[in-house]
């Protein structure tokens, strides 16, 4: 899951797939803005049927901490 959800950042949002590691920060490093990252939590949704609170969303800052947020709203 992880890797496709790369994919999608990599084809929707001209990332350099190797900037996309767990601590880059999603709006400082990789100039992601938070509308961008609603799209992503939205894509996760439509794929996989992981529904991600935006109060939780809101509170992301790196990759690591969306794929923690992830993790957490799977089991």
């Amino acid at each position: 899951m992880i890797e496709e959800i790369k994919d999608y950042m990599v084809n929707n949002f001209q990332i350099d797939r190797d900037a996309i590691v767990p601590e880059a920060h999603l709006a400082d490093d990789l100039k992601l803005t938070s509308l961008d990252i609603v799209d992503i939590a939205m894509y996760v949704e439509d794929e996989y049927g992981i529904v991600l609170g935006e109060e939780e969303l809101s509170e992301v800052t790196t990759v690591q901490s969306f794929i923690d947020l992830l993790e957490s709203s799977r089991a």
